[in-house]
């Protein structure tokens, strides 16, 4: 019964990347593994909700970030293509006029952002730990010395835990065709390039 269970699962998987690949939407998914408990008392009430998503510690979150400058688990999806053992970030290939969407499946609130290089985000302490001290002028602003987050724009969406929202779509001014940047603001080494391709006639 279990086989069956796994083998009716993995018909719906492939049934469903089928049907998303012959349409022109692609959902961008963000995912992190923050434990509610622990990241509520260290950072506040809110950071994380509770979910599926994962039930990282955040001293271990934390340690993980002073020794690689980067937690694994918080990512875009995927985070690196390891093909025949080369580990380069993924690239996103898309025609112009394609639709994007972007999900969040994680327990933190992340961010979309448009950079033109990768840099820090709006997060001093986050910037320090993953080897991004200066903070990318599309995430972040300083004010009175401190830093505080760029306003949510066409180039620059929140998306809260839990919720997809429309991403920008390919061969608009906020996603041109050729090749662009893009990283969370909030834990920076999240990345992703995206290329947009000229719609063939």
């Amino acid at each position: 019964m279990r086989y069956l269970a796994a083998g009716i699962c993995v018909g719906i998987l492939l049934g469903s990347l089928t049907h998303a690949n012959a349409q022109s939407t692609k959902t961008i998914i963000m995912r992190d593994a923050c434990d509610p408990d622990t990241f509520n008392v260290a950072v506040g009430p809110g950071t994380c909700v509770a979910g599926h998503h994962g039930q990282t510690l955040f001293p271990d979150f934390i340690g993980e970030l002073q020794s690689d400058q980067i937690a694994g688990a918080w990512r875009f999806n995927p985070l690196l293509n390891t093909t025949e053992g080369n580990f380069r970030m993924v690239r996103l290939d898309l025609t112009s006029g394609d639709h994007t969407t972007i999900e969040n499946a994680g327990g933190e609130t992340h961010t979309f952002t448009r950079v033109n290089k990768f840099e820090g985000g709006f997060i001093a302490a986050l910037n320090g730990l993953s080897g991004n001290p200066d903070p990318a002028p599309e995430c972040a602003l300083v004010l009175n010395g401190t830093l505080v987050p760029q306003p949510e724009s066409a180039t620059n969406q929140f998306v809260e835990a839990g919720k997809t929202e429309s991403g920008p779509t390919a061969g608009s001014p906020a996603l041109p065709e050729g090749t662009t940047r893009w990283e969370c603001c909030v834990h920076p080494w999240m990345r992703m390039i995206v290329v947009v391709h000229e719609k063939e006639d």
